[in-house]
């Protein structure tokens, strides 16, 4: 799941020749509408995959974090849920909690948009933006779907809504213009010690992102309804032993109706087989070994509205 990094080259020798004056250390924050691709970009500008993506709108439900060091700085990048003007129940509540709570405490907020003019959702997160305060940086993603002469009002259009510090076209998914990207964030971070250890990539651990991956197989191998009622709990996360020994995951996929479980499951159990190979190839990936992992579905009704339940999900 190691990303390449070529794109970050233009960055790295930015910081370099920053690194003999200052050192630079703060919190990134990406924020944007369902679906448009900030896990993807988190992703990328992490050059590894921590954040679990889908073409399926509200993939993203925790707020992440990574954390990218180099000479003379490190960024701790916050990868947050779609952000969301009206809420159903208490999972997008909570979603949208987490969304307001990573833009106060930023240092710099990337907003990532698609190339089209700034609907209601971009307008209340520039609104809290300002009123927050800290460096802003729009990121137009999404580039490569359009004609280039298309992005010049655009970019018109967003300069008289917010000063941004700098807006930047992009395209997460392969790496355009990213590297220019990372190097307005570098510039914008304050002054300050590293908030991390250096060999520290994220916060969060294996067995919460091994429940991660298997929730984006479900998100990626059925169909519209069913991944939006599902939700993932590692029971078991055990490391092996000895060499040779597998780590040994027991998870539980929970769905709200028994209908879905029927469907989770498959005929003679072979859908939820295709999640589990499909989720064990990135865990063992993840990992740097052999994986054992046990799937298994329980109907738990209204299980999104459950506080106790989403607290306990959240790891």
């Amino acid at each position: 799941m190691r990303w390449g990094s070529p794109e970050g080259a233009l960055a790295e020798r930015f910081m370099r020749a920053e690194s003999s004056a200052v050192h630079r250390a703060g919190t990134v924050v990406v924020v944007g509408q369902p679906n448009v691709g900030k896990s993807t970009l988190f992703n990328r500008l992490l050059r590894t995959k921590l954040s679990i993506v889908s073409a399926k709108p509200q993939t993203t439900r925790y707020r992440i974090l990574g954390v990218l060091t180099g000479e003379g700085y490190q960024a701790v990048f916050i990868d947050t849920p779609g952000a969301m003007r009206r809420t159903a129940d208490e999972l997008d509540r909570r979603m949208q909690g987490e969304v307001q709570s990573a833009v106060e405490e930023a240092d710099v907020t990337v907003l990532l948009v698609e190339p089209r003019p700034p609907g209601q959702t971009e307008r209340f997160l520039v609104g809290a933006m300002a009123a927050h305060g800290p460096p802003s940086l729009l990121a137009i993603n999404k580039i490569d779907s359009v004609r280039k002469p298309a992005l010049l009002p655009l970019i018109e259009t967003y300069s008289g809504l917010h000063p941004f510090a700098e807006i930047v076209p992009i395209s997460a998914l392969t790496g355009d213009g990213v590297d220019l990207l990372l190097k307005e964030i570098f510039a914008s971070l304050p002054e300050g010690e590293p908030l991390f250890p250096p060999d520290q990539l994220t916060d969060r651990t294996e067995r919460f992102l091994a429940g991660e991956l298997v929730r984006e197989k479900v998100f990626d191998l059925y169909g519209d309804e069913v991944p939006y009622s599902t939700a993932v709990e590692v029971q078991e996360f055990r490391e092996p032993n000895d060499a040779g020994e597998k780590t040994y995951i027991e998870a539980t996929i929970y769905v709200e109706r028994a209908s879905q479980k029927a469907i989770l499951i498959g005929k003679g159990g072979q859908a939820l087989k295709q999640v589990g190979e499909a989720a064990r190839r990135e865990i063992e990936e993840m990992v740097g070994g052999p994986v054992y992992l046990q799937l298994w579905v329980k109907a738990r009704p209204r299980w999104r509205k459950d506080q106790a339940f989403l607290k306990e999900l959240e790891g």
